[in-house]
């Protein structure tokens, strides 16, 4: 498996072309790396940090729906092993973070499951991998990557609405590049490759290719101006139409002691390459608050903009709002409650045009922190779909019993 597949139809690809691009792939990365690490040696020689944390937790989970059907509700069992490390590299000028965790999910109560539904035993990945490095006092340089390996939708797109639970691969590749003007002006460009590949070809795959520019503004040290354009193409494999997307705008962020506000919108317009689907278009907005204050903290977030992956050819506009409050007591135990809701009101691209869905989900958990490195915590959670559509409500409850090992090799 590689972290830098070369497409989404690459499986057709013959064996000896499928070798050459993993190889090449591979190169790039390492090539990258490299760079950062040898090509500026003097910043690394001042004062490097190093951190490295191996990391594993385990637990159980119970989810009532576990296929969020409106019926046929199944109960499924799932023990999980996540072990991984964190590691990390850091001086003036240079800056790799890595995050591995291999998902290992072992599931149970899987009689009679119907042929559309995959509940064999998933070994996932989750990596991260962040780098910068500064050439010059003014210019950062820098690559971003993400790999996940899941059957959690959500890791898509964060307004999605889709339920299936396939086996997928998602990756992103950001490669950017940032330059201070002076202290008041800074223009960044970054460029995200983005590839989804379903284990089965029941679904669909698909690549994004991304441009965003940036051009920001300090009016004072904790206030800011952000103009933002955004340009990118979806390409699916199969007969899902193509569509480009172009999205501006302007968002204004001023940070405070304990907290930070932040708001901003635009124009988001979409157009397919099938002549015989409408273009659609929406006011795309964010707002955010984030506070913390001693051992308690608050973040709350509501946006709106369309879901980048069709659902059935279809897409939607959602609005969504997320709402996280959390607090240590007695230094020993974290406490925190989490709310989600989403309307996602369906354009009709392919469709009708007259499915609009509310989903709810509100959980809450509850650990203790047994010593630096170890963590016992237990959650509870309810989610729920209602539709005006016939067969596309479903409500889930899930309970949770999980325990974090993570420890600092190079802490004193």
């Amino acid at each position: 498996m590689t972290l830098f597949p070369c497409g989404g139809r690459y499986r057709r690809m013959e064996h000896i072309g499928l070798i050459g691009c993993v190889r090449f792939k591979r190169s790039i990365c390492l090539f990258v790396i490299i760079l950062l690490t040898v090509f500026f040696p003097a910043a690394g020689l001042s004062a490097p940090k190093f951190m490295i944390k191996p990391k594993v937790s385990t637990g159980w989970r119970l989810d009532t729906n576990y296929y969020k059907t409106e019926n046929n509700e199944r109960e499924v069992y799932t023990y999980f092993v996540w072990p991984g490390i964190d590691v990390g590299y850091e001086t003036a000028k240079i800056l790799i973070v890595l995050n591995y965790t291999l998902d290992a999910h072992y599931y149970d109560d899987k009689d009679s499951v119907p042929p559309d539904q995959d509940t064999d035993d998933l070994v996932g990945h989750t990596l991260s991998l962040r780098t910068s490095t500064k050439p010059f006092d003014r210019l950062t340089l820098g690559l971003d990557e993400s790999f996940y390996k899941t059957r959690d939708p959500i890791h898509t797109d964060v307004l999605s609405n889709y339920e299936v639970r396939e086996e997928y691969f998602i990756n992103r590749l950001t490669p950017r590049i940032v330059y201070d003007f002076g202290p008041k002006f800074t223009a960044g460009f970054r460029y995200r490759w983005t590839e989804v590949d379903y284990s089965r070809d029941i679904e669909e795959d698909s690549a994004e290719h991304r441009g965003i520019f940036d051009l920001k503004y300090n009016l004072t040290p904790r206030l800011s101006l952000d103009l933002q354009y955004q340009h990118w193409e979806m390409d699916y494999d199969l007969n899902t139409s193509d569509y480009t997307s172009d999205q501006i705008g302007l968002g204004v962020e001023r940070r405070y002691k304990y907290f930070s506000f932040e708001v901003g919108g635009g124009y988001h317009y979409r157009s397919f390459d099938d002549s015989g689907l409408e273009d659609i278009d929406t006011f795309a907005y964010h707002v955010g608050v984030e506070g913390k204050k001693a051992r308690s903290h608050i973040a709350l977030r509501a946006e709106q903009n369309f879901d980048n992956y069709h659902e059935a050819g279809d897409y939607h506009k959602a609005q969504r709002v997320e709402l996280e409050v959390g607090h240590l007591f007695r230094g020993k135990l974290p406490a925190t409650i989490e709310g989600v809701y989403q309307n996602s009101d369906y354009e009709g691209v392919t469709t009708s045009g007259d499915r609009e869905d509310d989903t709810y989900s509100i959980s809450a958990s509850l650990g203790y922190i047994v010593t630096d490195w170890l963590t016992l915590t237990g959650a509870a959670g309810h989610e729920e779909r209602d539709s005006n559509l016939a067969g596309l409500d479903y409500e889930n409850e899930y309970f949770l019993i999980q325990l974090d090992f993570t420890y600092d090799v190079g802490r004193r």
